[in-house]
């Protein structure tokens, strides 16, 4: 991955959480599983891998192993980027009713941590996460969002989950999804770029 941006490319790093496990959850969700030491780990090696690369955006799920991934890369950056937390970007099957972290659960580890906007424009979260329309839905929502927020010459990241993952990236390429799958391990890096002539390019990078 080059380190400078594009000016001519609208750029989405899709990143998958580091390592976990659901032995320790403490006060959240059985769905919020906590990262194991090796996880722990990861967040410093991605931190690494992505110090020198511009970021203009941060963008995370709501569950702790993802946001403790994108605080890897945060931390790593030195100038205290802003973390906007999406609980849309929630994995797929998640109990029922149940969003993820608050801010202020977050900004327990990271305190430049904000909520983004509702996307869904309810006063409180409110969406599906088991059928298929749902997480249709929610990743659409997700990749306009990114759309109306950032433009050419911007590079995002977003740390989801894998089932989540296999909707955010068809979504973002325009294609049908749950008909193409990804490779997608901890950690792993997958980047979509939206070219000003309207060409849209898939990458994977995990080097």
């Amino acid at each position: 991955m080059e380190n400078l941006k594009n000016e001519d490319l609208l750029e989405i790093i899709f990143i998958r959480h580091a390592e976990t496990n659901y032995t320790d959850i403490g006060d959240r969700d059985n769905c919020d599983g906590e990262l194991t030491p090796f996880g722990e780990k990861q967040c410093d090696i991605l931190g690494e891998k992505l110090k020198d690369v511009e970021i203009d955006g941060f963008i995370s799920s709501s569950l702790l192993r993802a946001f403790k991934t994108a605080t890897g890369v945060c931390k790593a950056k030195g100038n205290n980027p802003v973390l906007h937390i999406c609980p849309e970007l929630i994995e797929c099957g998640c109990t029922p009713g149940y969003f993820g972290c608050s801010e202020k659960y977050l900004q327990k580890y990271y305190k430049n941590t904000k909520m983004c906007e509702k996307l869904f424009g309810t006063k409180e979260y409110e969406f599906g996460c088991e059928a298929v329309e749902d997480n249709n839905l929610r990743a659409q929502k997700v990749i306009d969002y990114i759309k109306e927020n950032y433009t050419y010459g911007n590079r995002v990241a977003v740390f989801s989950h894998h089932g989540m993952l296999e909707y955010l990236i068809p979504t973002a390429l325009g294609i049908e999804t749950r008909k193409f799958f990804f490779s997608l391990d901890n950690i792993s890096m997958t980047v979509v770029q939206y070219t000003r002539d309207g060409a849209c390019i898939l990458k994977e990078v995990n080097k």
